[in-house]
This record gives structure tokens, C-alpha cells and sequence, in this order.
């Protein structure tokens, strides 16, 4: 067997994160533990009986031959935490996933992302909202990253899906298993236009223990996180305590104050989370706080939007085109005057002018007798 293989089988077999961490730090690489026997898995990896006796079971060729064939039955990866492509956001959080499986294409290393999070039971203005913000956020080339739950998540997904977006899902059970059931559609669409990421292998079901595990990486993933509809107590909690934990922004939606899926919203906006209402306010912050936005190409020729240090922000500049997409993409949630753009969109003044005018020109916005300004062709995306 390689070094890869043995890899594949310790996160394929062994399904609690923080089991794999203490069983490499003592037998010090997944062969090591592979070869350990059921004693020394007892005596010194700490594991019971009935642990070393199930974990012992799997350590054949036979086993990872299987998981092997499954790998390539789903057209599935597995990346180990070292290797160059390992997504370098999850090695910086505090308990980094020592591999991950992940179906599609792995997003850009640089490129900017947002979470859209909420609860499972979620209203239909719940899901009106993550679906626009999704749609939008992608259309303007951010990754939108959620866990492909009923409600806010699978809107969020559906709405970066339709945006052209790229969206990446991050699953609490085994790779090329959805769940819910009644989201595979979404899944099999996220993986064309998208990622689908795990923790898990194959045929791993999804219990309970396993989302909070994904809650961090769902965090971990994003610059920041959108919290849409939330109650006091629920997983959308553990994602944001895991994305304050990693220092991430952490937006919320507001809603009606007798609505108990609202509670942990306002919660949050009272703790100093940013209420925002457009996705321009999300775009303005990210761009301030990750120094700007520069248009990079990728190595199949598509465009993604890439954030930057602010000590390279004299190297870098906000190209004209993303400009436009920005104030475009604000302009298509409502009509706004030119202060409230230049507050969302973090331009200068002199910019944002000449923005406008560009757009003008295009036909894609009008300056209204008011002095709003309007979006023209509303279901019609500005494309680069």
C-alpha cells in the first residue's frame, strides 16, 4: 500500500476527528496505526475494546481497495492536510481536518467567501433572502459556502447555483451521501458548478456528533458568515461561535421580533454583529477589512473574484469591471441614492462616479428624476 493509501483508510475508518489526531500523534502516521494491532490501539492509543476491535477490522488491503473503487465510482478526491492543494484556510483554524474528501473542483485558494447559515425550519422570507443573497454574492464572485441543510442552506446553495456562482458544500455525513435525500439534485449541481467537501468517507451516515465537527469547517472556509434565520440555540450558534473563534466577520439578517427563528439573529446584532439587508454592505465590508478585490484568472479561464492583503493594496487595484459588478449587483436589490452607494460599496467618490457613468452608458442603470439610482434589466446579470 502507498503513504496514500494509508491515509485514505485512517480518515475512511476512523470517524472521530479528534480519535484521528490522538492516534497520529502517538503511532505518528496513519501506517503506524495501521500496523499497531488491537493491543497497543487499547494500551497506548486509548481507544476501548470494542473500538480497537471494530478500527482492527478495517486494516486490510481488502478495505481500502473498497473505499478505493467507491472513491472512483463517485469521482471523488481525498487531499491530505500537507499536500499543496489542501484548502490553506483549514489548515489555519485551530483544530485543522487532517484530510478531507471533496467531490468537483476545490475553490480558488485566494478567492473570497462568504457562509450563508440558518435554521432548518425556515420561514419562506427566510429562504427568499438566502436564496438572493446566495445568487448575488456568487454572481459577483464570491463563494458561497453553507452545509446543505432543508432551509437556509440548501436556498443558499440554489441561489449561487442560479447566480453562476461558485458554492461549496460541507457535509456532516460520508462523501457521496446527501442528506437530506431530497437535496440530492442540489448536490449532484454543486458538484459541476462547485465542491462538495467531507470529513467522512464514503458511507459514512450522518449523525448528530458530525455537524458541529462541520460547523467549523463550514467557518473555516469563509472570510465571513451570514446568518439568515436562527434560533437561540441551534447548530447556526456553533458555526458562528467557531467563526468568531477564527476571527471572521459575522453578519445577520433581521426579522419580526415575535419570530422565534429570528431570536438568534437579533441576538447576535445586539452582541455587535452588522445587520445588513443588501449584499452590497457585506461586499463594502469584505473589501475594506480584506484590504480590496482584484479579477484573477483561473487556469480554465474563468474569472474569480480574489481578495488581497492591504500591504498589497498599492500593487493590486479593484479592476473597472468588478466595480461595476459590485455597484450593479447592489443596485439590483433596490434603487439607492449615490451616498448610500458610496457607504456599501467602500469607493471613493471619484470612483463610484465614474462607475455609475460606465453603467449609464451600458443601459444596465438609469439615475431616476429622485436621483435614485435604478438597475435596468433586473433579471439580467452583468457578466464579465
Amino acid at each position: 500500500m502507498t503513504e496514500g493509501e494509508y491515509r485514505i483508510w485512517l480518515c475512511a475508518a476512523v470517524t472521530d476527528h479528534e480519535q484521528r489526531v490522538k492516534l497520529l500523534e502517538k503511532f505518528e502516521s496513519p501506517e503506524g496505526i495501521f500496523y499497531a494491532g488491537e493491543e497497543r490501539l487499547v494500551n497506548e492509543g486509548g481507544l476501548t475494546k470494542t473500538e480497537s476491535g471494530r478500527l482492527a477490522k478495517t486494516c486490510t488491503e481488502r478495505y481500502v481497495t473498497r473505499i478505493r473503487r467507491e472513491l472512483d465510482r463517485l469521482d471523488a478526491w481525498f487531499v491530505w492536510h500537507t499536500e499543496e492543494h489542501f484548502p490553506k484556510c483549514l489548515r489555519e483554524i485551530p483544530d485543522p481536518p487532517l484530510g478531507i474528501f471533496y467531490q468537483g473542483k476545490l475553490p480558488p485558494q485566494r478567492q473570497c467567501s462568504v457562509a450563508i447559515v440558518g435554521t432548518r425550519l425556515s420561514s419562506p422570507y427566510g429562504e427568499t433572502v438566502a436564496y438572493r443573497f446566495g445568487r448575488i454574492l456568487g454572481d459577483s464572485g464570491v463563494t458561497v459556502v453553507s452545509g446543505l441543510a432543508m432551509g437556509i442552506d440548501v436556498a443558499s446553495h440554489r441561489g449561487a447555483l442560479e447566480g453562476g456562482g461558485i458554492t461549496v458544500a460541507v457535509l456532516g455525513s460520508g462523501i457521496g451521501t446527501a442528506y437530506p435525500l431530497e437535496n440530492v439534485d442540489t448536490y449532484r449541481e454543486i458538484t459541476k458548478q462547485g465542491c462538495v467537501i467531507s470529513e467522512y468517507g464514503p458511507g459514512v451516515p450522518g449523525l448528530r456528533h458530525h455537524f458541529p465537527n462541520r460547523n467549523r469547517l463550514i467557518a473555516g472556509l469563509s472570510d465571513a458568515v451570514l446568518v439568515v434565520e436562527a434560533k437561540l440555540r441551534s447548530g447556526t450558534m456553533i458555526t458562528v461561535d467557531r467563526a468568531l473563534d477564527q476571527g471572521k466577520a459575522v453578519f445577520a439578517i433581521p426579522g419580526r421580533i415575535t419570530d422565534e427563528n429570528s431570536e438568534g439573529c437579533h441576538k447576535l446584532i445586539k452582541q455587535g454583529a452588522q445587520l445588513v439587508t443588501d449584499p452590497g454592505e457585506i461586499l463594502a465590508v469584505l473589501r475594506e477589512q480584506l484590504g480590496g478585490f482584484a479579477l484573477q484568472t483561473e487556469d480554465d479561464g474563468q474569472l474569480c473574484l480574489t481578495s488581497f492583503e492591504k500591504e498589497n493594496e498599492k500593487k493590486l487595484k479593484l479592476t473597472l469591471a468588478s466595480e461595476e459588478k459590485m455597484v450593479y449587483a447592489s443596485l439590483r436589490l433596490s434603487p439607492k441614492s449615490f451616498d448610500q452607494l458610496v457607504w456599501e460599496s467602500g469607493l471613493t467618490p471619484a470612483v463610484l462616479l465614474r462607475t455609475l457613468y460606465t453603467l449609464e452608458q451600458n443601459g444596465r442603470i438609469r439615475q431616476a428624476a429622485d436621483g435614485m439610482y435604478r438597475a435596468e434589466e433586473p433579471g439580467v446579470a452583468l457578466r464579465l
